[in-house]
């Protein structure tokens, strides 16, 4: 099948579904590194070589190593996380590669200005997957913010975003 040809409702092989599962599993295997704070997990996800793109929620971009260093100041003030994906979409491109795409949501409690507020953030994730060896990783994650929610926090997330993804829409609230 080349990639102008629709996979929708396609029947896969088994080895193909196999590669599914692997990345369905990878995508839910992030969301519990972030909400575990477990950063050596966290990048362990990643080719070496990837990219990583959270300006569109006020962050940086860069390689996993760079994110990894990041990560546990921007996360520091959050009590706790829960990250959720939805409705993941995966088009094979190669044998070893793959696109995909997945909604988000992630409910979060942080302590800010010296009260704990929620924050809901909703968007989407861009991704391109490798498999290496006999495992899958991200090879490109970006992710679009449409919404945060709540209290000062989501709001200065949303100013950020301005400033940081300067040529994207920037997240509701």
């Amino acid at each position: 099948m080349t990639t102008n040809e629709s996979a929708d409702g396609r029947v896969l092989s088994t080895e193909r579904r196999g590669d599914v599962l692997a990345i369905q599993d990878l995508a839910v295997a992030y969301g519990y590194a972030v909400d575990d704070k477990d950063w050596t997990r966290w990048e362990a996800l990643f080719t070496v070589d990837a990219f990583i793109d959270y300006t569109h929620s006020g962050g940086i971009t860069g390689t996993p190593a760079e994110l990894a260093a990041w990560l546990p100041d921007a996360m520091g003030a959050f009590i706790w996380t829960l990250h959720s994906v939805m409705n993941h979409e995966i088009r094979f491109t190669g044998p070893d590669t793959a696109t995909g795409r997945l909604n988000l949501f992630n409910r979060n409690a942080i302590e800010w200005q010296g009260a704990t507020e929620f924050s809901d953030v909703g968007g989407l994730y861009l991704d391109e997957y490798r498999k290496v060896g006999d495992a899958w990783r991200f090879a490109r994650r970006v992710e679009r913010t449409y919404y945060v929610t709540g209290g000062e926090f989501s709001a200065l997330v949303r100013r950020l975003a301005v400033t940081t993804a300067p040529d994207e829409r920037p997240p509701t609230g």
